[in-house]
């Protein structure tokens, strides 16, 4: 959801075995024993980005034959995979890698106005096309195609599985400015990237994220706990419509026994991955931030001391002492601890990843420092605490464990909440969001966005 910043049941789930596409998102190829790959294709990457350099986190994925590289935003909130090709010219930015060359690609072809899934042609009258315009005034444009996509390094004999994808032919404000090529959509959507993978190496409609304060990690199909060791159970909770869950109240603990009740956060959040930061109303991070700030007093917070209303000056030892907010959702509770709800802007600064503003949404500063999982065929969001992986640059070498390729299905639970149908239901979890490097789809001015958003 695209907006403008100016700054920036608990269950014990067993574990079964499946055959997830693993991502634990790296660019260098890794050594697979063959006895791992008999069973599924593991596919291996790493998620790059940040909260206040980048404002987003972004996966590789190689496009075409041969592969051409594409970084693009990992992105809960939208359900289109596109990025510029080279056609679009002086019409799209400057992003990190050079946009897709069909010509370069063997496997390329357009995809046609008469082909089912399409609902309008493009401007040249027999390709399908799409348009997005969003209430801020960011819009893009362009064509689908279907290539060959694989997530991870070409040179590993990674699976590959045909997919529609969006070439932009043009690209305006914050689309023009972000960093990464494009976007993954993964919301949950009746087509797209992942509906399309699983006719190829995916057995679940699943995806994985963990993210930390650089980089993180990601997972098609499943999770692997050896790089996302767990440090408490998984819980679950249903999701409804643009992966939203319910909160029925908060509790903020600080680390000597005192706490703050805080029911007014009770409300329906969309988790989207795609939205730089997390929004509640102005009510409600008001009363955050003074129920911090009270925690905080006479001292309890080490030598923190408050440098303005959003942010404190502290040491990392510091942080430590900081109250931990529970958020309840149905039986199920989410601890967002100081270095998710605060994050350093400058050495001894922190700042604080929440604002008033709403709709409604947990962003990836929500997430953060969590193993979540989107399972779509159980219409179920998992979660837990968890050290996610660190990746700086895409010159790091992190050291890749797929000894143990696991998921863990949820029990029966009940059935998921009932889909939200109102127009100010869709606005409360759905309004345009984001910021200048960050862009997550939305339900704004949509205008023929064909057939994947």
């Amino acid at each position: 959801m695209v907006h403008l910043l100016a700054v920036w049941l608990p269950l014990l789930l067993r574990l079964a075995q499946a055959n997830p596409v693993v991502v634990p998102l790296t660019r260098r190829p890794g050594l697979v024993p063959k006895e791992q790959r008999r069973l599924s294709q593991t596919d291996e990457a790493r998620l790059f980005g940040n909260l206040h350099a980048l404002g987003s986190y972004h996966v590789d994925m190689l496009v075409g034959t041969p592969g051409q590289m594409q970084s693009v935003i990992v992105d809960t909130g939208s359900t289109m995979t596109a990025f510029p090709c080279t056609e679009c010219g002086t019409k799209c930015g400057t992003h990190i890698d050079p946009p897709f060359d069909p010509q370069r690609s063997s496997t390329f072809r357009w995809v046609q106005c008469s082909e089912s899934n399409c609902r309008q042609c493009s401007a040249d009258g027999s390709t399908c096309g799409y348009s997005v315009r969003y209430v801020e005034g960011s819009s893009i444009s362009g064509k689908f195609f279907e290539d060959v996509l694989h997530l991870g390094h070409a040179v590993r004999a990674n699976s590959r599985h045909s997919v529609w994808l969006g070439c932009h032919t043009e690209e305006t404000n914050l689309f023009l400015r972000q960093d990464p090529s494009g976007i993954m959509g993964l919301g949950d959507a009746d087509w797209d990237v992942l509906t399309a993978l699983m006719g190829g190496p995916l057995e679940r409609r699943v995806v994985a994220l963990c993210l930390s304060n650089d980089g993180g990690a990601m997972a098609f199909g499943g999770y692997n706990e050896s790089w996302t060791p767990l440090e408490a159970p998984l819980q679950s909770v249903p999701y409804g419509l643009h992966y939203s869950v319910s909160v029925t109240g908060a509790t903020l603990r600080a680390p000597g026994g005192r706490s703050i009740q805080l029911a007014t956060l009770a409300g329906r959040y969309a988790m989207d991955s795609g939205t730089t930061f997390t929004y509640f109303s102005a009510s409600q991070a008001a009363a955050l931030r003074s129920a911090v700030a009270s925690a905080c007093g006479s001292g309890a917070c080490g030598s923190a001391a408050a440098a303005s209303n959003e942010c404190w000056r502290a040491t990392e030892a510091d942080l430590d002492l900081f109250p931990q907010l529970h958020i309840a959702m149905g039986q199920a509770a989410y601890i967002w601890r100081a270095r998710g709800y605060l994050s350093s802007q400058h050495p001894g600064l922190w700042c604080y990843t929440f604002r008033g503003d709403p709709p409604l949404t947990f962003g990836a500063s929500f997430m953060r420092h969590h193993l979540v999982v989107f399972d779509r065929d159980a219409g179920m969001l998992h979660f837990a605490p968890s050290p996610c992986p660190s990746v700086a640059s895409r010159n790091d070498s992190v050291p890749l464990h797929l000894a143990q390729r696991t998921w863990t299905a949820a029990t029966t639970i009940g059935p998921s909440p009932a889909p939200i149908t109102t127009t100010a239901e869709v606005a409360s979890v759905s309004a345009s969001r984001g910021q200048p490097l960050a862009v997550s789809l939305a339900l704004a001015s949509l205008v023929a966005c064909m057939p994947l958003c």
